[in-house]
């Protein structure tokens, strides 16, 4: 099956078959397990997988390339596809918190294993805690803002409190993160915009 017209959920769901054929069970993670939850509000080209048993990344280059994927500086890259699959953890983890858990994505390729979305969430306020990547909190922002209607606020609401806030402003942070997201909770819906399309960022 060609991976020409491919979402990158679709495309998640292929490479994560091929993986756990191999013995590799994986997640999708970072900025790209927002966009599976939230396409329309962030996109990305590339898929971010963490091993939930850990691998290497000889052994993930084995299990995705019969799938076309081949290596190409950190990425690996397929001719018919424009996402491209990165190993960017040996085990699941957010701020140094083991992840376990994890939401089931279902498409017409099969199942892919994904950050729950108060952990994607999470995970992109870490960015911000940490490296006060304004741009990830951004993006949670708009995804809370467009899944208000479907979720509940408590589980996010936790996730943000086992985030680490001890660093150098991290206390402000976190409060101005809280704070951001519990009123897009709770704001009216706006129109729908263009998603924020980032490649690169994790």
């Amino acid at each position: 099956m060609t991976l020409r017209r491919a979402t990158l959920t679709e495309v998640a769901a292929r490479a994560s078959a091929h993986l756990e054929r191999a013995g590799i069970p994986v997640a999708v993670v970072g900025g790209s397990a927002v966009t599976i939850h939230a396409p329309e509000v962030y996109a990305s080209n590339d898929i971010d997988f963490a091993a939930i048993r850990g691998t290497t990344r000889r052994d993930f280059a084995a299990a995705v390339a019969p799938l076309g994927f081949g290596a190409s500086g950190r990425d690996f890259v397929h001719p018919e596809s424009r996402f491209t699959l990165d190993l960017v953890a040996d085990t699941p983890f957010i701020d140094q918190r083991p992840i376990t858990r994890f939401a089931k994505v279902s498409t017409r390729f099969g199942q892919v294993r994904v950050y729950r979305f108060e952990d994607a969430i999470a995970d992109r306020v870490a960015a911000f805690l940490h490296w006060g990547d304004s741009q990830s909190l951004d993006v949670a922002e708009s995804a809370v803002r467009a899944r208000a209607g479907e979720i509940a606020w408590q589980p996010i609401e936790s996730a943000l409190k086992r985030l680490d806030a001890t660093g150098p402003a991290g206390v402000e942070r976190l409060s101005l993160a809280t704070t951001r997201l519990r009123s897009a909770y709770t704001a009216p819906m706006p129109r729908r915009r263009s998603a924020v399309n980032k490649s690169r960022r994790r």
